[in-house]
């Protein structure tokens, strides 16, 4: 019998290095692995923060988050002794979009020109009377205002009460921001 050839052997192929394989995917891996984790909370941040401003003259009104807004008044209500002011913001609010402008929480505040801010406060009833007359609406404030979701192209009546220093009063700006905007917020600004 003659002997039959035995078939070749197959070439030999190399293994692949797992190691060098890693290494050469984690550029690509770990920046998308970075992404998909933080895009919620990059997308939670930007809905939180107030970054980019709208700036509009204090007797001009505004459009912002489903509502057109006006600044009434701002106005100084007393002094303390402690050398701090106590103000009395009015707005009015204008509703275009009933449910833009009902997502809660808006936020209104005082801004110092060197980036203080001051945020709404409780005043005593007797702090308030000085600057309230009886033939006017006082407003809610802000949350509560929106909470009964105004119908559109209703008007909605605002009042916030701040304390802040007495020399930071003639130079402040008053912000409004609402979640449906946010990072663009309405400043009104002094002139």
């Amino acid at each position: 019998m003659t002997e039959a050839a035995a078939p070749p052997l197959p070439a030999a192929t190399k293994a692949p290095n797992w190691r060098r394989l890693c290494l050469g995917a984690l550029p690509v891996v770990l920046p998308v692995a970075l992404a998909v984790q933080c895009h919620g909370s990059v997308m939670d941040w930007l809905s939180a923060s107030e970054l980019w401003a709208q700036r509009s003259a204090l007797d001009a009104p505004a459009s912002l988050g489903g509502a057109e807004w006006r600044v009434v008044s701002l106005q100084r209500v007393a002094e303390r002794p402690d050398g701090s002011s106590v103000a009395l913001l009015r707005l009015e609010a204008k509703v275009l979009d009933a449910e833009q402008v009902a997502q809660l929480p808006c936020r209104i505040a005082l801004l110092g020109p060197d980036g203080r801010r001051w945020q709404p406060g409780f005043l005593l009833p007797s702090e308030v009377r000085r600057a309230l007359r009886r033939d006017q609406n006082e407003g809610k404030s802000c949350g509560p205002a929106f909470l009964g979701k105004p119908a559109a192209g209703s008007t909605v009546a605002i009042t916030e009460s701040f304390v802040l220093p007495s020399p930071a009063f003639p130079t402040v700006d008053v912000t409004i921001s609402l979640p449906g905007s946010r990072p663009r917020y309405l400043r009104f600004v002094r002139h």
